[in-house]
C-alpha cells in the first residue's frame, strides 16, 4: 500500500533529489570545462603546425625565387610591386578579422543561425565594396605611388614594376571576403582550413616558375600569386557555403545595424596595426643612425623571434578569440578570467623555456643559419647579441597577445588604439635611450620594455573597462 506524501514530504523529497543531483551537475560542468579547456589546446596546436607549413612553403617560394631569378632588376621589380598590396592585404584583412568574430558570435547566440548570415552577408557586401575602393584609388594613383617606393629605378625597370603593381592589385578584392570568410569559420570553431589555406600561393608560384618562366619571365610571380590567393579564397567561400553562409556578396545588404557595431570595433584594430607598422619602421630607422650594417644586424637579430610569435602568438590569439567571444558574450566573467589564466600562465611558461634555450645557444645558432661567405664572425655575435635581448620580449608578447584578444572579445579595441600610442610613445623614447649605451642590441631590449608597458598599461585599461574579468564583486 502506497503512503500518498504530503505538500511538506514532496518538498522535501524534491529537495533531496536536487542535493543528490548537485555533485553530478558539479562534475558535468567540470568535464565540460576541462573538455573545452583541452579542445582549445588542441585547436592551437593544430593551426601552430598548420602556420608553420604554411610559413615553410613561403621560405621555400623564397628560395625557388632566388633560384629562378637570382638578384636582378626583374625581382627588384616584383618585391616593390608586391611591397604595398600585400601591407594593404595583411592590414585591412587581419583586422576584419579579429573584429568580426566577436560579432558574429554574439549575432548567432542573440539572434539564432539566420542573424549570422545577415551579419555575415552584410560584413561580405561592405568589405568587398571598400576594398574594391581602394584598388580602383590604388590602380589610379599607380603612375604617382610606384615612382616614389621605386626611387631611382630606371625607366623601363619602373615601368615593370608598374605592370606587377597593377596586376597584383586584383588579389585585394578576394583578400577581404577571405577575411570574412575566415571569421565565420572561426566563430564556428573550424580553425584548420584558415590555418593552412595561405599555402596555396608560395605553391602556386612555385608551380609556375617551374611551368612558364621562360616564357613569362617575372610575370609568373604576379600569376602565381593571384592564381594562389584565388585558390584560397576558393576553398574558403566553399567551406562558407556548406555552413549555409553567403558566398556572393549582395550590394543592398551592405545595410545592417550591427555593422555599425563592427566599424567601432575594426577602426581601432586598424589603428593598432598600422602603430605596430610604425614602430618596427621606427626601429630600424634609429638602427639606420648607428653605422652600416646595423639595420641589417637588427633584422637579422630579431627574425627568431619574429617567426616563434608568428608560429605561436597568432594561433592562440586565433582560436581563443571565438571562446572568450562566446563566454563574454554570456557574461560569465568567472570562466573567461579562468581561460585567460590558465591559457596565460601555460603559454608564457612555454615562451619563457624556449627563449632560455635560444638564448643559451644563440651564437651557434646564428654561425650555423649566417655565417659564410661574406657574413664573418664579428658580424655573428653582434646579430646573436641583438637576438638574446629581442627572445626576451617572448612571454610579454604572447601575454600581450592574449589580453589584446580579450579585449577584442568585450568589445572594447578602442584600448588597443591607446596601446598601440603608448607602445610607439615608448619605442622612440627607449630605443633613443637604450640604443646610446649598448648601441644596435638596445633597441631589441627597449622593444621588451615596450613590451611590458604596453602590457600593464592594456591590464589598467581592462580593469578601469571591466572590474569583473578580474575579480567578483563583494
Amino acid at each position: 500500500m502506497t503512503v500518498p506524501l504530503t505538500g511538506a514530504a514532496q518538498s522535501l523529497t524534491t529537495v533531496g533529489q536536487v542535493a543528490n543531483l548537485q555533485p553530478v551537475a558539479n562534475r558535468l560542468a567540470r568535464a565540460k570545462e576541462e573538455g573545452s579547456r583541452t579542445q582549445l589546446f588542441t585547436h592551437t596546436l593544430t593551426v601552430g603546425v598548420l602556420t608553420s607549413a604554411a610559413k615553410l612553403a613561403g621560405a621555400g617560394k623564397t628560395i625557388f625565387m632566388a633560384r629562378f631569378f637570382g638578384a636582378g632588376d626583374e625581382l627588384d621589380a616584383f618585391l616593390i610591386a608586391f611591397l604595398l598590396p600585400s601591407f594593404v592585404a595583411d592590414l585591412i584583412g587581419a583586422s576584419l578579422t579579429g573584429a568580426l568574430v566577436p560579432q558574429l558570435v554574439r549575432a548567432r547566440e542573440a539572434e539564432g543561425p539566420t542573424g549570422g548570415r545577415e551579419l555575415a552577408d552584410s560584413a561580405l557586401s561592405s568589405a568587398a565594396t571598400i576594398m574594391l575602393i581602394i584598388t580602383g584609388a590604388l590602380a589610379a594613383s599607380s603612375h604617382w605611388l610606384m615612382p616614389f617606393a621605386a626611387g631611382g629605378f630606371p625607366e623601363e625597370k619602373l615601368r615593370l614594376t608598374t605592370v606587377l603593381f597593377l596586376g597584383l592589385l586584383c588579389w585585394l578584392p578576394m583578400s577581404a571576403c577571405s577575411a570574412v570568410w575566415r571569421a565565420v569559420l572561426n566563430a564556428h570553431g573550424l580553425f584548420a582550413l584558415p590555418a593552412i589555406a595561405p599555402i596555396a600561393s608560395p605553391f602556386m608560384c612555385i608551380a609556375c616558375l617551374y611551368a612558364f618562366t621562360r616564357r613569362s619571365g617575372v610575370g609568373v610571380l604576379c600569376i602565381g600569386t593571384v592564381a594562389g590567393v584565388a585558390l584560397e579564397c576558393f576553398a574558403l567561400a566553399i567551406a562558407a557555403s556548406r555552413l549555409g553562409y553567403p558566398v556572393v556578396p549582395h550590394w543592398r545588404k551592405w545595410r545592417n545595424p550591427a555593422m555599425a557595431g563592427i566599424a567601432r570595433q575594426y577602426l581601432p584594430l586598424l589603428a593598432s596595426s598600422g602603430l605596430s607598422s610604425a614602430c618596427v619602421l621606427i626601429d630600424q630607422s634609429i638602427a639606420g643612425r648607428l653605422g652600416p650594417g646595423q639595420v641589417s644586424a637588427f633584422v637579422y637579430g630579431t627574425r627568431l623571434t619574429t617567426v616563434m610569435l608568428q608560429v605561436i602568438a597568432m594561433p592562440i590569439g586565433v582560436t581563443i578569440l571565438p571562446v572568450l567571444s562566446h563566454l563574454a558574450s554570456a557574461r560569465d566573467w568567472a570562466r573567461v578570467r579562468a581561460t585567460v589564466l590558465i591559457c596565460g600562465a601555460a603559454s608564457a611558461a612555454i615562451a619563457f623555456l624556449l627563449a632560455a634555450g635560444c638564448i643559451r645557444g644563440s651564437e651557434a645558432l646564428i654561425r650555423v643559419l649566417f655565417e659564410r661567405g661574406a657574413f664573418h664572425h664579428d658580424s655573428a655575435r653582434l646579430v646573436a647579441h641583438v637576438q638574446r635581448f629581442s627572445l626576451l620580449q617572448l612571454p610579454f608578447a604572447l601575454l600581450l597577445a592574449i589580453g589584446a584578444r580579450l579585449a577584442s572579445a568585450i568589445s572594447a579595441n578602442a584600448l588597443l588604439a591607446r596601446i598601440g600610442v603608448l607602445a610607439l610613445i615608448s619605442g622612440v623614447v627607449l630605443d633613443l635611450v637604450f640604443s646610446r649605451y649598448l648601441g644596435v642590441a638596445g633597441i631589441a631590449l627597449a622593444t621588451v620594455f615596450v613590451q611590458i608597458v604596453s602590457l600593464v598599461g592594456l591590464t589598467v585599461l581592462l580593469y578601469r573597462r571591466e572590474p569583473k574579468l578580474f575579480m567578483e564583486p563583494r
